[in-house]
């Protein structure tokens, strides 16, 4: 039986082939693993309750059990999330925003950033008295601005312990430059530590974490 003798450059080539065919077959598990969780992505954000739109509101404020880092904690939520549910308004439209306090706490929301009557900005003590645990704080005003902003709390360290989510408001006539597609990037983060104690920490020593 003869045997078959390929030349050294062949057998480079034949390796070469082999290694290109292997990263190949690594790129494409890698992608394809890419684009399952980009679309898995794309579900949570468009679940049901993770947008709300419109020009009616309903909105609770409430504990949530998470478990972030392996230890357990409670966060402070709205609706059940956390963040809080991205809220899509429109230039010129009249909110109307119920809000319930299901803490054993006072809450608040503050509309960061948007132009409102006093009593709407939602600042206990400054714009009014809060809100009390079960009761019901109704927000009304029009939105005279557009473009992206943020909610959240204004009691101790609420916002802290989760209470914050996103808004976007459409401008009146539409957006200027058309898009095929729309991220909202919303950065925080999270500890275990109670956020009254690394208060008090800071206070005493501010270099200390």
């Amino acid at each position: 039986m003869s045997k078959l003798h390929l030349p050294s450059a062949a057998l480079s080539r034949s390796r070469r082939r082999f290694v290109q065919g292997l990263a190949g077959g690594t790129l494409a598990v890698v992608s394809a693993r890419h684009f399952a969780l980009a679309a898995a992505a794309d579900a949570a954000a468009t679940d049901a309750g993770a947008v709300l739109s419109g020009t009616d509101f309903n909105l609770e404020i409430g504990a949530l059990p998470v478990n972030f880092t392996g230890r357990p904690g409670i966060a402070t939520a709205v609706n059940g999330r956390l963040p809080a549910p991205l809220l899509r308004w429109r230039e010129g439209d009249a909110i109307t925003l119920r809000v319930s306090n299901r803490l054993s706490a006072p809450t608040s929301i503050h509309w960061h950033g948007m132009i409102v009557p006093a009593d709407m900005d939602g600042v206990p003590g400054v714009s009014f008295d809060g809100i009390a645990p079960g009761a019901t704080y109704v927000y009304r005003f029009k939105v005279n601005q557009s473009g992206t902003y943020w909610y959240h709390s204004h009691s101790r360290f609420q916002e802290q312990t989760g209470l914050y989510g996103p808004i976007v408001i459409e401008p009146r006539r539409g957006e200027r430059h058309h898009a095929d597609r729309e991220h909202v990037i919303l950065l925080s983060d999270w500890t275990d530590l109670d956020p009254e104690h690394i208060y008090r920490t800071l206070k005493r020593q501010s270099n200390y974490f």
